[in-house]
């Protein structure tokens, strides 16, 4: 029972927009700022609050992978 509670919570599906600029490690207030401008990763809305799905944001930012030059 103890190591139950101990446990690590689940892995979140979605998050908000503060949780999901960390993740990604930019800034709130530049992910206002792609959404504003219908940039940056998807998103979905739920009632007023804004969500970004991890898997999402995952592919996001593989779309900006660059190959090193040899």
């Amino acid at each position: 029972m103890e190591a139950a509670l101990s446990a690590a919570p689940p892995p979140r599906e979605f998050l908000g927009t503060p949780e999901a600029a960390e993740h990604i490690g930019i800034s709130k207030a530049q992910m206002e700022e792609w959404r504003s401008k219908g940039a940056g990763p998807a998103y979905h809305k739920v009632g007023r609050r804004v969500v970004y799905s991890v898997a999402d944001l995952r592919a996001f930012v593989a779309r900006g992978r660059t190959e090193a030059l040899r």
